[in-house]
């Protein structure tokens, strides 16, 4: 447990650090009730089907082993779940600082897409994997509000 609550804590300084290299800006428009992300049936199914359209090919099953070399798994043995809800939901739209594989994805997939997705690779999570990410969610929308994101 306490080997996790580490992993956690470097992820989140990793995440810091990241967001300070290059053109990270984040959409400080988006309402801030978005995120943590809110599971429910309709967006997880919706975002099931859009995965295996957009995703699977690359990122392999929500619980499987990526498929391209070079992607992250989405599952609990992954690393999505240490990344907050907000820069996930970016970096679909516009990739991710340092990608060299992934596309971005906006003009692709719709705003409510992305989310349905996210919604989608988090119910896959053990639900305690779920609130410790969550809660990095809540956190970080908090810095946002106090910070900004420039």
């Amino acid at each position: 447990m306490r080997r996790l609550i580490a992993l956690w804590l470097v992820a989140m300084v990793s995440i810091a650090a990241l967001s300070a290299c290059g053109d990270n800006s984040i959409d400080t428009r988006i309402e801030p009730s978005t995120f943590p992300i809110e599971l429910t049936e309709e967006r997880i199914s919706s975002g099931e089907v859009i995965y295996a359209q957009h995703c699977t090919s690359c990122h392999g099953p929500v619980d499987g082993q990526p498929l391209l070399d070079g992607t992250p798994p989405h599952g609990d043995s992954g690393h999505t779940w240490h990344h907050p809800d907000r820069l996930l939901y970016e970096w679909v739209l516009d990739k991710p600082p340092l990608a060299t594989v992934m596309p971005a994805f906006r003009g692709t997939l719709t705003e409510q897409e992305v989310i349905q997705v996210l919604a989608y690779i988090k119910s896959s999570w053990l639900p305690e994997i779920q609130a410790r990410q969550n809660e990095g969610s809540v956190q970080y929308e908090a810095q946002v509000v106090d910070f900004g994101t420039e």
